[in-house]
């Protein structure tokens, strides 16, 4: 199974549950330790677990690993590590706060 086919299942788990402004950051030529960085956010806290718990169950039907998931208790941001894909769940209010598209703004966009 490819990183892209993971990213495209990353991508599609998010819009199923209708997730805010998902971006794709292209980090393959950077120094980080995985290749795309996919942010998205939504109103509610409930929102934001149900997108992370879709995005866990696509992930596992396809036999992706999941190495880590921070953050779903409180859903405020949830952060889960796919290896090779990193997925940044937020509240809209947290997304405005920490501003995580900035720290990224200088990689590529991918189109997916």
């Amino acid at each position: 199974m490819t990183v892209e086919k993971l990213l495209q299942i990353v991508v599609d788990s998010c819009d199923n549950k209708k997730a805010s402004d998902i971006v794709v950051f292209d980090l393959e030529k950077s120094d980080f330790l995985y290749d795309y960085s996919v942010i998205c956010h939504a109103t509610t806290n409930r929102q934001v677990e149900a997108i992370a718990e879709e995005v866990k169950e696509n992930a596992k039907e396809n036999n992706y690993k999941i190495y880590n998931v921070e953050g779903l208790k409180e859903s405020n941001w949830v952060l889960i590590d796919l290896g090779d894909v990193i997925v940044n769940v937020m509240t809209t209010k947290d997304r405005d706060y920490y501003k995580l598209d900035k720290f990224f703004e200088k990689y590529p966009l991918k189109e997916v």
